[in-house]
Parts: C-alpha cells; sequence; structure tokens
C-alpha cells in the first residue's frame, strides 16, 4: 500500500472535516519511500482542510512524499506521515513483518491524546483492509483504541504535558512502539523546555522498535515540524 499517492474525495477519514463546507473537498495522501532525512519535505498538495478556532477555513499543505527512514544508532525504522491516522496502517505492516509483537507498549507524545473512538472496529488484520480502514474510517483523533480493542497495543504511555515527561525510560518486556506528533514542538508548548523535551523523546528513540511520526499540518508550521524532526533524528 503507499506505493503511489492518492486523492480521498467522500466525506470520510479526514476529509469528511468541514466537508459540507468546502469547495470541491478532497485530500492528498503522498507515497512512501525510502529514504533519510533530505527526503522529507513540502509538498504542494492540501492534506487537510477544517475550520480554526474563529470559523476560518484553514487549509493545509503536507509532505511531498511519507518517508521511511532507520534510526541513526539502532537501524530501526522510523516511519514520517503528515496526518496521524495514517500510522495505523504501519503498525500493522511492522506487526506482520514481526518488528513488534503484540501487546506493545505505545508511547504517545503529542499535544493530543488522540483517544476518539471510531464509529467501527478494525474486523480484520489483512493489510489491505487496515489500508482501507485507515483512510476509510480513521482520522487524526480516533485511530488508538481501535489498536488498543484489537490487541496490537496492549499498554499506551500518553505524554501530552510537562508532567508526562517525567515518566522514566525503563526496561520493557513488550514490544515498544513510539508514536511521536511534532506539535507537541508548536509555539503553545512552549512553556515545555525544548532541549529537555528532545532529550527525552531521543532516549525514547533508542528504546523503541517502532518510530512513527507525524508532522500534523493542521497543528503545526510544516517548516517548524520538520526543523523539530532533523533535532530528533541526528544522521
Amino acid at each position: 500500500m503507499y506505493q503511489n499517492h492518492f486523492f480521498i474525495t467522500d466525506s470520510v477519514s479526514n476529509n469528511a472535516f468541514s466537508f459540507d463546507k468546502r469547495v470541491k473537498p478532497k485530500l492528498y495522501v503522498p507515497d512512501l519511500i525510502e529514504g533519510n532525512l533530505e527526503n522529507v519535505g513540502m509538498g504542494d498538495e492540501i492534506v487537510f482542510e477544517d475550520t480554526d478556532e474563529n470559523g476560518d477555513l484553514k487549509s493545509c499543505k503536507g509532505l511531498r512524499h511519507f518517508v521511511r527512514i532507520p534510526h541513526p544508532e539502532t537501524k530501526k525504522p522510523i516511519v514520517v506521515v503528515d496526518n496521524h491516522n495514517h500510522v495505523f496502517y504501519f503498525w500493522y505492516e511492522a506487526l506482520q513483518k514481526g518488528l513488534i509483537s503484540e501487546s506493545a507498549t505505545l508511547v504517545h507524545i503529542d499535544q493530543h491524546k488522540d483517544t476518539r473512538k471510531p464509529d467501527e472496529l478494525l474486523n480484520s488484520r489483512d493489510l489491505e483492509t487496515v489500508f482501507k480502514y485507515t483512510n476509510s474510517i480513521l482520522n487524526v483523533g480516533n485511530y488508538i483504541p481501535p489498536a488498543m480493542e484489537d490487541g496490537l497495543i496492549g499498554e499506551l504511555i500518553s505524554v501530552t504535558s510537562e508532567s508526562d515527561l517525567q515518566i522514566e525510560v525503563s526496561a520493557q518486556e513488550s514490544s515498544i512502539i513510539l508514536n511521536i506528533d511534532l506539535d507537541f514542538w508548536a509555539p503553545e508548548m512552549n512553556y515545555i523546555d525544548r532541549n529537555s523535551s528532545l532529550d527525552y523523546t531521543r532516549e525514547w528513540m533508542k528504546k523503541a522498535d517502532l518510530i512513527t511520526i507525524s508532522t500534523s499540518p493542521f497543528f503545526i508550521d510544516q517548516a517548524l515540524a520538520i526543523e523539530t524532526l532533523k533535532a530528533l533524528v541526528i544522521e
């Protein structure tokens, strides 16, 4: 899946947000490439549209490509996407490849909890089904609960604030998925010391079996997101 880019044109997934308020609503989903940090760059297509807190329509461009990068030290995979729900597919892909095991621990570093429940749960682990589910049922706020209901995720460690950074990095018996939303470093989160939060996240990255990262176009400027990504992944 994700070998080719495509558009979502129906009122599903992230395209359902403010669907009736938009003219010819459609969202772009990039293709996935194998690469490095230099391959992570801004695209020209709208990947997310919704009204902001003032009721104004906000159209957000995302990545040119999704990119799979090896961690510079551990060589474990890092998958970089724009809208966060896409990581759901890559969790199941990693499970089928034997990179993670059942009941994995999910360390979720994000400004948001992303734990709203979708209307439907996943009914098959076939990757084609997972792909369709990711891009038709899931959106940026509801992709964690179905992975927990299905047993792929066991424990959820949610880091959404400064106090959560006190959670210690310790040995885990289960596989570890580190799931990062770069909006954790958006300007409204500046009350958290940037250097300490980056250090904390890098330590988790060394422990993780799989790292999924979202640039979250609606919630953080993409140039800042990519700058933060490069601060986390020091090649």
